[in-house]
């Protein structure tokens, strides 16, 4: 099997050589891989922020078409098109009774092993040409055979945690909503905020293409963060790029009584602003995984009937990539190369 394997910090190696996985358990799916994602939160091993197990395949975001089922499998069968979310989830423990999926007791993040644990099975991830997925029935989503793939690929994780992360923050129609990061989720952010009403939409990115894309994606506003002192303070501020000096500029602009969602991975010990400062300032402060398995029983019905219309085409900017060329990608996806915002990568 083709596909890419974390070696270690700034390393991702292109293989020909790894195993097909196989069904070992009886709720497992395998999934034949149609288009897979290389997303932000891929980058906290490859940079070294965040420990990982060197030998796993990466990748959480895949779309593709179930060719093998466990035999306790109900919900899909051999041939169904699928988007696999980023997270497994049960569907059955009290968390997921909750929506809490992201919280399942039995669920787990594609493309991790545990770095303290090398014993332990890692689950591999979706950057290879099929991929196992543990408790399907709770897990995978069915979709038609004519939605595009890039919308559905971008619905396994950047659009659902992006449509919870502007929930999260309480956008009130005609009422600001700030958007601080405008990568793949931040602007997914910019598309859900206003489908939720929210106005003026504003977003802050220190890159001037993608607060152009921001624009052109429904943002009424687009600044700088060097230039936020324009920027009226606003009820609902979502903070997408998950680094310390975005936070601060996200906490800078929420008004007093307003809430703060911090929807991206988070790899330091304390926020940026200091309970003193929550306090006095009234806030509500917003932070976790999204439960995206849940929220795609809302979000996929409004994108299926136009009702949420998603531009992926244009988020995507490098689209059906050989996975040989993932190296060379994850390089320049971490250097932030000029017009680089998402990758979808095609293994078949």
């Amino acid at each position: 099997m083709h596909g890419l394997v974390f070696e270690r910090a700034g390393s991702i190696s292109y293989r020909t050589d790894l195993p097909e996985p196989r069904i070992e358990e009886p709720g497992d799916a395998i999934v034949a891989v149609s288009h897979s994602g290389l997303c932000g939160s891929d980058l906290h091993p490859y940079a070294g922020r965040e420990p990982a197990r060197a030998g796993v395949i990466p990748g959480h975001e895949a779309v593709g078409a179930v060719i093998a089922v466990g035999p306790r499998v109900s919900t899909v069968t051999v041939g169904t098109r699928v988007i696999v979310p980023f997270a497994t989830s049960c569907g059955v423990c009290p968390p997921c009774h909750r929506g809490l999926t992201a919280r399942c007791e039995r669920g787990r993040l594609f493309g991790w092993g545990d770095p303290d644990d090398p014993g332990s099975p890692a689950l591999q991830g979706a950057q290879a040409q099929f991929v196992r997925v543990p408790l399907a029935d709770g897990t995978l989503v069915r979709i038609p055979d004519d939605l595009d793939p890039d919308v559905a690929l971008l619905l396994s994780d950047n659009l659902p945690t992006a449509w919870e992360a502007v929930q999260r923050a309480g956008p009130v129609p005609d009422e600001p909503l700030i958007v601080v990061g405008l990568g793949s989720v931040g602007l997914c952010a910019i598309i859900a905020a206003r489908s939720l009403g929210a106005s003026p939409v504003i977003g802050i990115d220190p890159v001037a293409e993608r607060r152009a894309l921001a624009t052109r994606l429904g943002a009424s506003v687009v600044a700088d963060p060097g230039e936020t002192d324009r920027i009226d303070i606003a009820p609902a501020v979502v903070e997408a790029a998950g680094t310390a000096p975005a936070q601060r500029t996200a906490a800078d602009l929420v008004r007093p009584g307003g809430t703060l969602s911090i929807i991206s991975v988070q790899t330091t010990t304390s926020f940026a602003l200091s309970p003193i400062e929550a306090y006095d300032r009234n806030l509500t402060l917003r932070a976790g995984r999204a439960s995206a398995r849940r929220t795609l029983d809302d979000l996929l019905p409004r994108v299926l009937s136009g009702a949420v219309s998603v531009p992926a085409a244009q988020i995507i900017t490098h689209r059906n990539a050989p996975l040989s060329e993932g190296p060379a990608l994850f390089e320049r996806f971490a250097a932030r190369a000029d017009g680089l915002i998402k990758v979808s990568f095609a293994p078949h």
